[in-house]
């Protein structure tokens, strides 16, 4: 349970002050506004591994190819040495060649015992990049590598990943890629990857999308509620929103307003007449009364998530680091480099003061943050229940009194916490025809 929680010192930091480090480390004791060059981060942090005994020749990889959506069980050991809760293992994900330069992203996994360690890594469709390493960019087909950079004669592990192209993986048409909560916390909907929603307690029913709707290519990646809950908005992979009931039409990205990398989440404004789309590469897009009051850079990339704050503005998580960017006023509420997770994040949740955050894992497991008595709270998570899961965890939402939680996987199983109390899912159910409207 204790690994699954967030680190209590949270210190507000800006985006640009923080910067991309990838090694192996223990986690600082706390985190430092000026940045330390990559090497002299690694030079002082990476006695951790001497101290464990020294690292594995290699990195494990469950696959060593594929495209962006890949989904590859990494592993290795940092040393006989680790201790569980102090010792930890960062790795980056990069093109083969310059370890220095070009885009890239990193993961950072705790150590369990006797040194092992591993991680549930996604292939992104987008690789972030920094001050020295330049712009971040769309992966591209290639060749790969998962490696740890350290320098001064410390080892340097790495195994080679092929990109066969930058078409992203097929994503199932009846998995579920959502959970959004109704305003009083007593239901929610379950939204699939082809646009059919599920209403379970309070929550209206909506109809679904027509047949064909949505294509293999370009499927569903989130929802958001009306203001009434009579309505909702779903969004795809290139911008395209479709409203469902009562929603009133606010727009879509257009040709001509395409994003650069594929949309990956949405909110709607605390009134219900705007949202906003967010991509990979941390582009916001404003429709209706949504503003834009700013986005990060791309050197957190890639995104995941973007959740509304309840008193104006916004939260836009990293996928591989949990950086929690804070508009308006670009603070960051927790996580970034070398913030420890066990599985690449896909969804978050804010607390009602807008000040903290729950972000989720595809295993389950939960990270809170925020600041002072505004933060959020850990209520449980999948791993910490010992809950062996049936298909990956693909989105979150809390409830309004932000006492609890729940978690959907992509097999449309839904898992509670806190206050958050169960009212149905379709967990073990399989669908043979497309669902045209359903309350529970």
């Amino acid at each position: 349970m204790a690994s699954l929680q967030s680190d209590p010192r949270k210190a507000l930091v800006r985006p640009e002050e923080s910067s991309r480090h990838l090694h192996a480390l223990r986690r600082p004791q706390r985190r430092t506004v000026n940045a330390l060059g990559a090497c002299a981060l690694t030079a002082v942090l990476a006695a951790t591994l001497s101290a464990c005994g020294g690292a594995s020749s290699s990195i494990k990889a469950s696959v060593s190819s594929g495209r962006p959506g890949t989904v590859v069980t990494l592993s290795g050991n940092a040393g006989s040495g680790c201790v569980p809760g102090q010792n930890w293992f960062g790795f980056s994900f990069q093109r083969a060649g310059d370890q220095t330069a070009g885009p890239a992203t990193a993961l950072t996994a705790p150590v369990a015992t006797a040194g092992s360690w591993s991680a549930t890594f996604v292939v992104p469709s987008y690789l972030g990049g920094s001050t020295s390493r330049g712009p971040g960019a769309p992966i591209a087909a290639g060749s790969y590598q998962f490696v740890t950079a350290t320098c001064k004669s410390h080892k340097v592990l790495s195994t080679p990943f092929r990109v066969t192209t930058s078409v992203p993986a097929p994503v199932p048409r009846s998995n579920f890629v959502g959970i959004v909560a109704t305003s009083d916390g007593q239901g929610y909907w379950l939204v699939r990857a082809d646009g059919a929603v599920l209403s379970y307690g309070d929550a209206e029913p909506l109809t679904a999308l027509p047949a064909g709707a949505i294509s293999a290519s370009s499927p569903i990646v989130a929802m958001a509620r009306t203001y009434d809950g009579h309505g909702a908005w779903v969004v795809n992979s290139v911008g395209h929103v479709f409203e469902l009931g009562d929603a009133r039409s606010y727009g879509s990205l257009s040709p001509g307003k395409a994003a650069q990398a594929s949309i990956t989440s949405m909110a709607g404004t605390p009134d219900g007449r705007g949202y906003w789309l967010l991509a990979a590469d941390g582009q916001v897009f404003g429709f209706g009364d949504a503003h834009l009051q700013g986005m990060p850079n791309s050197y957190s990339a890639p995104y995941d998530t973007i959740v509304a704050r309840p008193a104006g503005g916004y939260i836009i998580t990293g996928a591989d680091d949990g950086e929690n960017y804070a508009y308006p006023g670009a603070l960051v509420l927790g996580g970034g480099p070398g913030y420890t997770i066990s599985a690449t994040l896909v969804g978050g949740a804010s607390t009602p003061s807008g000040n903290g955050t729950w972000l989720t894992g595809r295993d389950g497991g939960v990270y809170s943050f925020g600041t002072g008595s505004t933060g959020s709270n850990f209520y449980g998570s999948v791993p910490g229940d010992n809950v062996t899961l049936k298909a990956p965890i693909t989105g979150m939402a809390a409830s309004p009194d932000g006492l609890g939680y729940w978690l959907v996987g992509a097999d449309g199983g839904v898992f509670s916490f806190g206050d958050a109390a169960y009212y149905g899912s379709m967990g073990g159910k399989p669908l043979d025809q497309p669902i045209v409207g359903m309350a529970a």
